[in-house]
């Protein structure tokens, strides 16, 4: 079976393989998107700053397709791509307010990894 990427197309590296494994095993970031209208989109990427970019080119999801990407507004890295998506699924639950709440703690600058995923991961477990 082929592994799921970022953008929601499937790469040719099946999950069980040692390259699925590395991707698991590499950093990645909840980030979050102020779009046209008002509107927020959240998501993952190993790389959110160039995820920003294919959004904005409009090669993103369907929702900021319709609703164009206008800032980067914050960045949270975790140890690995289960890490993030389970906070995303988590922060897409709450009320609008809570979310941007969340994220207003972590500023998008951030453009590389931190040495430390302690910020990202502790928060996992509070709130």
């Amino acid at each position: 079976m082929a592994a799921s990427t970022d953008d929601g197309t499937v790469s040719g590296e099946p999950a069980g393989t040692d390259a699925g494994a590395a991707a698991a095993a590499k950093p990645w970031a909840v980030y979050l998107l102020h779009c046209a209208g008002g509107k927020s989109y959240i998501g993952i990427s190993p790389s959110p700053h160039q995820r920003f970019e294919a959004h904005r080119s409009g090669k993103g999801a369907a929702f900021t397709r319709a609703n164009r990407p206008q800032v980067l507004a914050a960045v949270v890295w975790f140890e690995n791509r289960s890490a993030a998506a389970s906070m995303e699924a988590r922060l897409k639950a709450l009320a609008r307010p809570a979310k941007l709440a969340w994220f207003e703690r972590f500023p998008a600058a951030v453009a590389a990894v931190p040495a430390t995923f302690d910020v990202g991961l502790a928060s996992l477990t509070s709130g």
